[in-house]
């Protein structure tokens, strides 16, 4: 560990570049407590001039509408491509690991979150980090994939690309409880240093809560180092974050076992109980290895045979040969580079990219002064109609019952006082205000690229089915930028979980892949599968895939529509001849395929009929004069 000093200064160099990032930063955070809000249906009406504010009596949260109508629930499906042939096989075993990360993890919530906060706050972020505690029984560690609110992300002031940054900042409201059982440290009894980071500013502080301050910066070398304090109790403090790490003796640097509740084990070598984590660049392997080109990698070897020495230091010789003997050399473990992702572990998803700006463009922006407007006509509309109403004119001293009574008495001194009596109707005319109101929310409409037939609403432009589906492919053509934004950022995001995969999982991990019958076959990601040995003859991982995501997944997720395609296709006698078994047995394996209720046991039934109809062509064609031969 470092020395209480540099410790104190490195905590004060890292506060000082936070506090800077942060204040050029403040007034994007605060527009986007704003934008939330507007999500919300704020109340607040600005007054013009920069006069006092008021309160709106009527929302039209239009806002809301507009981004709910471009919720996309789908998760794109990830695509592997290897650059070389003899990697296609382990190509497959990628997509298949992320597919069962994604069943294992809650991506559909996360990305029902994202659709939300991305077109309000014009991005957000995934934070993958590998957890050490996670895992199934016969795992040690797992991934560990979280989101961060653009809030929770500062950047380093004037850089616009994350991969670029010197450094970057992720603030995360934690148990204190938490972190001291996880860093087995004594955190100071204080508040939140950063309320921002977990909500509105506004709120205030929860009381056994703290901020989690963690930088993330380039080192010397290019890769990633980390240093993460609380106050003023350092947690973490690791120049190269991302690389294996083990724990030796502060004293003789012999290698001990990993501090238990905050104390260090006690060295088998000194006796020493203080010990230090620190970077490894090779590691052993933990069995034999069958490399792609057939050559086997064996976890331990031989070294070099050593000769008997006397006791007065000469060799000893056989006395019949006079050779000098040997005997066996000491077994060495076989040892391989470590490898480290060696990019931040943030994935940004954009709306729309802007030039100089990190995050994207802001649904919000585009469209708060249509809000706004409409919050000032729906007020005004709303004071009219309630100002408005019936007035009754009465002669000098008359007056009438106000009781709910059916029959009412007016007393009159003469008859002439009844003519005196009538009944006025206000109604203000709220046409022009109505009218207003649906300008500003087709002006919404327009900015975002959104129609009537697009959220399914009755479109009176449209004369036909074709022309409400042309017009809705057109709404969904100009949101096509925001699609690929998505899928630009799922395809990182995958590149980077692989990676980490690779860089730590040290057990085989279980999952399922699917054959081109549809059967599931049950198979292991086993990172030393991606061991390689190049040219030069040094042992290197194989990390050389393109990752992209699957253009038929949103597809795939409205399954309906998919089998309503495959009928066609069968109809089409794409699977065969109708009526054909093969082709009910290709029609029902594909629906199994895509999830259709009950198919894989349609699909057993027709296969059993198959083999029935196959075995008996096959006695047929044995018989006499069938082709066959009797012995």
């Amino acid at each position: 560990m470092k020395d209480k000093g540099q410790e104190k200064k490195r905590r004060a160099f890292w506060q000082a570049r936070l506090d800077d990032a942060r204040r050029q930063y403040a007034e994007k955070r605060e527009r986007m407590d704003r934008r939330e809000d507007c999500y919300k249906g704020t109340r607040h009406i600005p007054a013009a001039g920069g006069g006092a504010a008021k309160a709106a009596g009527n929302v039209r949260n239009i806002i809301y509408e507009l981004i709910e109508s471009q919720v996309d629930a789908s998760i794109p499906q990830p695509r592997v491509t290897a650059v070389h042939p003899e990697d296609r096989q382990l190509a497959k075993k990628i997509e298949a690991m992320l597919l069962a990360q994604i069943r294992q993890r809650n991506f559909k919530e996360m990305n029902d979150e994202q659709e939300r906060t991305v077109p309000i706050q014009g991005g957000d972020f995934w934070h993958v980090e590998w957890d050490p505690e996670g895992g199934f029984h016969c795992q040690m560690g797992d991934l560990s994939v979280e989101l961060r609110h653009p809030k929770q992300v500062i950047p380093q002031p004037g850089v616009y690309d994350l991969e670029k940054m010197d450094y970057l900042f992720v603030l995360v409201s934690q148990s204190r409880r938490a972190l001291e059982k996880r860093y087995g440290v004594r955190l100071p009894e204080e508040g939140e240093s950063d309320v921002a980071a977990r909500t509105a500013a506004e709120e205030g502080a929860v009381e056994g809560l703290v901020t989690q301050n963690i930088a993330y910066y380039r080192n010397s070398s290019g890769g990633v180092g980390c240093f993460s304090w609380v106050g003023d109790v350092t947690l973490e403090d690791m120049e190269d974050y991302q690389s294996r790490r083990q724990w030796v003796c502060a004293g003789c640097g012999a290698t001990v076992d990993p501090p238990r509740g905050g104390k260090a084990a006690r060295c088998p070598v000194c006796g020493a109980k203080s010990a230090r984590s620190e970077p490894v660049r090779v590691q052993a392997l933990p069995r034999d290895v069958t490399l792609p080109g057939g050559e086997v990698l064996a976890a331990v070897s031989e070294g070099p045979a050593q000769p008997v020495v006397n006791p007065d230091g000469t060799l000893q010789r056989d006395e019949v040969t006079g050779e000098i003997i040997l005997m066996p050399g000491e077994v060495q473990p076989t040892v391989v580079p470590a490898y480290s992702p060696g990019s931040y572990p943030l994935v940004l998803r954009r709306n729309v990219r802007l030039f100089g700006q990190l995050l994207g463009a802001s649904d919000v922006d585009a469209v708060e002064d249509q809000q706004v407007a409409i919050n000032k006509y729906g007020t005004k509309i709303q004071e009219k109609l309630l100002k408005g109403g019936s007035y009754v004119t009465l002669p000098q001293g008359v007056n009438i019952e106000t009781t709910d009574r059916e029959l009412k008495i007016i007393r009159l001194k003469n008859p002439a006082d009844k003519a005196l009596i009538s009944v006025l109707n206000i109604q203000p005319d709220t046409s022009r205000d109505q009218q207003m109101l649906e300008v500003n929310y087709s002006w919404a409409k327009s900015t975002l690229g959104i129609t009537d037939a697009f959220q399914g609403k009755y479109d009176a432009s449209a004369t036909s089915g074709t022309a409400k589906q042309f017009s809705a492919n057109q709404s969904a053509g100009r949101l096509q930028s925001k699609r690929e934004m998505k899928n630009q950022a799922y395809a990182r995001l995958y590149k980077l979980m692989f990676q980490f995969m690779l860089a730590y999982a040290d057990e085989p991990y279980p999952m399922t892949l699917r054959g081109p019958d549809g059967t599931v076959e049950y198979a292991h990601f086993d990172r030393y599968e991606f061991l390689k040995r190049d040219a030069a003859g040094q042992l290197y991982w194989n990390d050389e895939f393109l990752f992209d995501v699957d253009p038929a997944s949103n597809l795939a997720a409205n399954r309906e529509t998919l089998w309503t395609m495959i009928d066609q296709k069968y109809q089409a006698g794409a699977f065969g001849p109708l009526g054909e078994t093969a082709s009910l047995y290709r029609l029902w394996t594909l629906l199994a395929e895509t999830g259709y209720p009950h198919a894989e046991a349609m699909k057993a039934s027709v296969g059993q009929q198959l083999e029935k109809e196959q075995g008996g062509q096959a006695q047929e064609s044995a018989l006499p004069g069938k082709g066959g031969s009797v012995l």
